[in-house]
């Protein structure tokens, strides 16, 4: 038998010693690595972890300031804050942002966009979010319901700004939003944090920093999903403080009741020529601020934006118009200033004047009168020469000395500065409509100064300019800075606030002043363009008097449409030699002076001096035109 052998096989690679000394670096280097990470925790890091822990189960919540009241000059109020309850978004406590946006959408009716652009803003990194205001019984019903899954879901009671009026004033008093980002760049915004409410227009942008209180907070303990344990420490918010304004209510509603019913837009300004107080001031169209306090809508924001009416703009101050036959104030008072014109000059009228190879008339022929006759009858061919004697350089240095196409001074935002004649502005208009001028048509005629005259051509102040400066007038030389401060009421983190006015006195002679004042009580009482107009009140002495304009918008030979008529302009002030009360009204497409603005301002006078004898003020509608006196023709 064969003996059988076994071929050797490979040698084997297991090596006990080996493998223990690999599992013993092993265990060495994890043991290290542990440590390492131990000591970097408990050591280096122990700070920032204590901090994080921290966080974990206590929680700041801010508890929003309420903005101080605005309140009319007898302590009406125009603007609260009153609690309603928020649906709030803690996006720290967010598990699923997917989820938490569809339940936002599908059971709180917010806004896919709006959702996404709160829970990403810089707001939320810091604290909850409002998603939704004002919220109803049903909706807070639902947050308890969720809460147990969606710890992020919260309903605050927090302040929401009210307007009890409606429309009625709010271009004096604006509106709140959010702060967005771009303010908060900006040094005005400093004091602001993400997702604070802040004014965006009026009262509420000017004082925003006054209104706007100090915020509180509630410590307290949540647990790891963040939902609420106990109370640790709670610190009241303190108030803004509460604003008094000029306002006189009756009069706004005069005022605006007045633009309303003629359908048109416009502004009426009422001022105390003698300390600069704003009784009221309306532009039509207006807004609603309650829309925006409660989170306009894209709809209704787009639907403000896009009109071309321009319902957000305040018309008194933020835009500007030629002023027509108005401005014939302002030419007598540069020329007198100039010393171009003394009460005892005439000037030739001629039914109008022959400059730059046309004739430009006058609406009539007045002779050679005083500047007194001038105003009454608002002589054209008076001025067309006395605005030739004046000159560019004169009429730039004086009216600007009363104000014109400078800013009023006035306590709210975005303040036109509007413009009056210079070179630099003729060339610029030469340039937009004539590319093929020659340097002839650069430089400044006689013809220009007959349009400017006249307050045509570039002559484009603000209304509240034209009334600063005609209030100054019947001052004898006082002019006002315009204002709605009366005070902010102290509270226990700041005084008492007024307003610092500041008076600009225009020096000339009395029988100066009173040449000028004659003439506009003339317009007024004495056959004038405004006669229709006038007020003759035997219980007071109260009398009128005022200035008519109509400013051209086209040549009148164009004007066919709505848009294309004349503006129509009136300012006044009474009593005639103690001046209490002023006033402007321009109609934007109202024709003649005397039509459309006398009787509005003849209207807000009427109802003051019916306050000053205790009756009662009931804001009327303009009287159909078949009703009302006879006009005289005129600008």
């Amino acid at each position: 038998m064969t003996p059988r052998f076994s071929s050797p096989g490979p040698p084997s690679s297991f090596n006990p010693r080996l493998r223990l000394l690999a599992l013993q670096v092993g265990v060495s280097l994890a043991f290290a690595v542990l440590a390492l990470r131990l000591w970097s925790m408990q050591v280096v890091h122990h700070e920032n972890y204590v901090k994080q822990a921290e966080n974990n189960r206590e929680r700041k919540i801010p508890i929003v300031a309420p903005r101080g009241n605005i309140l009319d000059r007898y302590g009406g109020v125009l603007v609260d804050s009153r609690p309603t309850f928020s649906l709030m978004i803690n996006r720290e406590d967010i598990q699923n942002e997917a989820e938490t946006l569809r339940i936002l959408t599908e059971e709180f009716g917010v806004s896919p966009e709006f959702a996404r652009q709160q829970l990403r803003s810089p707001a939320a990194k810091l604290r909850p979010v409002e998603v939704k205001s004002n919220i109803s019984d049903a909706d807070r019903a639902k947050v308890a319901v969720l809460d147990y899954e969606h710890p992020e879901f919260l309903v605050e009671l927090r302040p929401q700004r009210k307007y009890p009026h409606g429309e009625l004033a709010c271009h004096i008093l604006g509106y709140v939003t959010e702060v967005s980002e771009a303010q908060l760049k900006r040094p005005e915004f400093e004091y602001c944090r993400p997702g604070d409410k802040v004014g965006q227009a009026g009262l509420e942008r000017y004082y925003n920093r006054i209104l706007m209180g100090r915020d509180g907070y509630r410590r307290v303990i949540v647990d790891s999903r963040g939902r609420f344990v106990r109370e640790i420490e709670t610190v009241p918010p303190v108030p803004g403080q509460d604003i008094v304004t000029t306002l006189d209510l009756d009069l706004q509603r005069v005022a605006e009741a007045r633009l309303k019913a003629l359908k048109l837009d416009g502004t009426i300004a009422v001022m105390d020529p003698r300390n600069g107080e704003m009784l009221a001031l309306a532009s039509m169209p207006g807004y609603d601020p309650n829309l925006f306090a409660a989170g306009i809508s894209r709809a209704d924001y787009a639907r403000y934006v896009n009109d071309k009416h321009k319902p957000l703009r305040n018309r008194a101050i933020q835009d500007i118009y030629p002023p027509g036959s108005t401005w014939k104030i302002i030419m007598a008072v540069a020329a007198m200033r100039a010393g171009v014109l003394k009460p005892t000059d005439r000037f030739l009228c001629g039914g109008g004047i022959n400059v730059g190879g046309r004739h430009v008339r006058c609406m009539g022929s007045h002779g050679t009168p005083l500047l007194p006759y001038a105003i009454t009858k608002s002589c054209d061919g008076w001025f067309y020469r006395l605005g030739i004697k004046l000159g560019l350089d004169n009429l730039r240095t004086y009216a600007s000395e009363v104000g014109a196409g400078e800013y009023t001074g006035i306590d709210l935002p975005n303040e036109f500065k509007g413009y009056i004649p210079s070179l630099e502005l003729k060339a610029a208009t030469v340039r937009r409509t004539m590319p093929n001028a020659t340097p002839a048509q650069y430089r400044w005629t006689e013809a220009d100064s007959v349009y400017a005259s006249i307050g045509q051509a570039m002559v484009r102040p603000t209304p509240l300019q034209m009334l600063r400066a005609v209030a100054g007038v019947a001052m004898r030389g006082e002019f006002q800075t315009p204002h709605f401060l009366l005070e902010a009421r102290p509270t226990q983190d700041s005084p008492r606030v007024t307003f610092e006015n500041r008076v600009t006195r225009v020096e000339l002679p009395d029988e100066s002043w009173e040449a000028i004042i004659e003439g506009m009580w003339g317009a007024v009482n004495a056959g004038g363009t405004a006669s229709s107009s006038a007020i003759r009140d035997p219980e007071t002495g109260f009398e009128m008097c005022g200035k008519t304009g109509t400013a051209q918008v086209v040549s009148k030979l164009k004007a066919s449409k709505l848009e294309e008529r004349d503006h129509s302009w009136f300012v006044g002030f009474g009593p005639r030699q103690r001046p209490e009360i002023a006033a402007i009204s321009l109609v934007e497409h109202g024709g003649f002076g005397a039509k459309a603005s006398a009787p509005n301002v003849r209207a807000v006078f009427e109802a003051w001096l019916r306050k000053k004898k205790g009756l009662p003020v009931v804001a009327e509608a303009p009287r159909p035109a078949g009703e009302t006196r006879r006009q005289t023709a005129g600008n």
